[in-house]
């Protein structure tokens, strides 16, 4: 992982969303095969409210089944423009 915060929704106190950067979709998979990983996704499947993921950039097809493996509501946003100095 080499971006990683917990950021606070400025219209709502009680909301907040997790931001992520990954190298590529092997270090994605190797931080979702993490056992603790595993078990707050399914900890806050029970307990939270509104968990969703958002992906902004291409993923394999591989990943993309992994992510959707989750249950959890998924949007990627495929790269078409851009770079990214991360």
């Amino acid at each position: 992982m080499l971006h990683h915060t917990f950021d606070q929704d400025p219209d709502d106190p009680q909301a907040f969303v997790w931001s992520e950067v990954y190298a590529n979709d092997a270090a994605f998979s190797a931080h979702a095969s993490n056992p603790p990983v595993q078990e707050y996704l399914q900890k806050h499947a029970e307990l939270g409210d509104g968990f969703s993921v958002e992906v902004y950039g291409t993923v394999g097809a591989e990943c993309r089944a992994l992510m959707e493996s989750f249950g959890l509501p998924l949007k990627i946003y495929e790269s078409r423009l851009g770079y990214s100095r991360v």
